[in-house]
């Protein structure tokens, strides 16, 4: 493949990339062209050194997916990144992907159900309230008078409270399983870089 094959392919191949960055890019790699050729080597011999350019534009697109991840953290752009380091290798699916998004299924589940133990303990708070304008579909124990009704309100504000605390540990959770989910992508990207140098 010669230098505008190549080049022309991976531009195709990374054309949803910001402007700026695709631009960048495609220079350095005209760059790696133009010094290869001035130390003796053929268009085709660079292109084979560089790598097939699929598999340079989804290490591209992975790099750039983690930095964005890095630079704007949130849910969806994780995932982005986990998907695209993902399809860098079998390796990086088993290992990196998987484990990472098992992991945050695991604590998205574990956040919904503190989001419904505070709502269970908003509803059992406000309980006497309710029944008080749905009789028909709240109905409390009869024995415990005011005493009864004083229960089900601090019990209430308990759960609630639990609850709370809850989502609070899982959210300080998210944040650090999110930093190291990044830090293992990284080390993964620099790893593969390493390796490519080697049969460069």
């Amino acid at each position: 493949m010669n230098k505008e094959e190549y080049l022309k392919k991976l531009a195709r191949l990374v054309k949803k990339l910001p402007e700026e960055d695709r631009e960048d890019l495609m220079l350095d790699y005209e760059e790696h062209f133009r010094i290869g050729v001035e130390n003796g080597r053929t268009e085709e011999e660079i292109s084979e050194a560089l790598g097939d350019p699929e598999n340079v534009a989804k290490q591209i697109k992975a790099d750039y997916m983690v930095k964005k991840a890095e630079d704007k953290p949130s849910p969806g752009s994780i995932i982005e990144a986990v998907v695209a380091v993902a399809g860098l290798g079998l390796f990086n699916l088993m290992f990196v992907a998987g484990p990472s998004l098992g992991l945050a299924v695991i604590m998205l589940i574990l956040v919904a159900v503190g989001f419904a133990v505070i709502f269970i303990g908003i509803l059992t708070m406000l309980s006497p309230l309710l029944q008080i304008f749905f009789p028909q579909y709240i109905h409390l124990p009869v024995e415990g008078g005011i005493w009864g009704t004083l229960i089900m309100v601090v019990g209430g504000i308990g759960v609630t409270v639990m609850g709370t605390f809850f989502v609070i540990i899982m959210a300080y959770a998210a944040n650090k399983f999110y930093k190291v989910v990044i830090k293992l992508l990284k080390s993964n990207l620099d790893d593969i870089k390493k390796r490519t140098e080697v049969f460069k």
